[in-house]
Formats: structure tokens, sequence, C-alpha cells
């Protein structure tokens, strides 16, 4: 039996940082200009990844394989 739970996603921004944030928890946050990670998103936590698709319009998101959003 599987069971589907709604997950809260939204992105969260400081004055210095952007962070990807599902059900209250920072999984992700993107990296800073002029690093390798510049423009992309750095898993916070295991199993957790993210991505940019349709030129940065939308943010792709996987949970240990699982499309999350």
């Amino acid at each position: 039996m599987t069971t589907k739970h709604s997950a809260t996603v939204l992105v969260e921004t400081t004055e210095t940082d952007m962070f990807i944030v599902v059900d209250d928890v920072r999984i992700a946050q993107r990296g800073k200009s002029g690093t390798p990670q510049a423009r992309r998103w750095v898993a916070l936590e295991p199993g957790w990844e993210a991505w940019d698709e349709d030129d940065m319009n939308v943010i792709a998101i996987r949970y240990k394989g699982a499309r999350v959003h």
C-alpha cells in the first residue's frame, strides 16, 4: 500500500541566500555566485535533489528518486 502525502513546497529568500523548503525543512540552497555551484541547487538533506527546468521558471524536486514537485 502506498501513502500519498501532499507536501508544502516553497522558496525562501534571505538577504544573502535562497532555499527550497519542503514541509518546513530546508532541503536545498542556491549555490553562491563565483563558486562551482553557482545558479544550481545544492542539497542540504540526504536523499533530496533539486534542479531548474524550463529556463529556471520551474524547480523540479526528487526525494529518494521519486518526483515530489
